[in-house]
């Protein structure tokens, strides 16, 4: 039985090759393509992690299914037609089943959001005193603090605090 101080990891060409049913030299060009590095030698081989060469070898690079990501300028008219009416159709599906929210709602619905916390935050100070009874030295740390609250938020949507501003969707 072999020693743990023995244990080797990564697994070689030949074993990916057959655990991924694919020939060897395929998985050789897949893991080469795909600029995988090899985490070891044994044997005077490359070994590789199984979840570092695993998309590479069934096939899949980050680009898109087919290899590489498609550029349409790059594409014949009549496949820059095709491309572009079948990307319509994918924007309509995803509209259709609300998987795709036009910008213009999500703006208005944050828009929404954003007009009750600055309520909120605007209210708070005069509700407090009414029904609480604060004293108007409390009232003005309550308004310090909403103040300082939203100025923050303001900083984070705004992309203050990063040193660039955000534009509009």
């Amino acid at each position: 039985m072999g020693d743990v101080r023995d244990f080797q990891p990564g697994w070689s060409i030949a074993r990916l090759a057959d655990e991924f049913g694919i020939d060897r030299r395929t998985a050789t060009k897949r893991i080469r393509d795909a600029g995988v590095a090899p985490l070891a030698k044994r044997g005077g081989h490359d070994t590789y992690r199984v979840a570092d060469v695993a998309g590479a070898l069934l096939g899949y690079t980050p680009g898109g299914a087919g290899g590489e990501e498609v550029d349409p300028h790059d594409l014949p008219p009549t496949e820059r037609l095709a491309f572009y009416r079948s990307e319509n159709e994918r924007l309509a599906v995803e509209t259709k089943l609300g998987t795709l929210v036009p910008a213009v709602e999500v703006e208005s619905d944050y828009a929404d959001l954003v007009k009750m916390v600055v309520q909120f935050f605007d209210t708070l100070p005069d509700v407090l005193e009414r029904d609480c009874g604060l004293a108007p030295e409390q009232v003005i740390k309550v308004q310090e603090s909403c103040d300082r609250v939203r100025m923050e938020m303001f900083k984070r949507v705004t992309g203050e605090e990063d040193g660039d501003v955000r534009d509009s969707a």
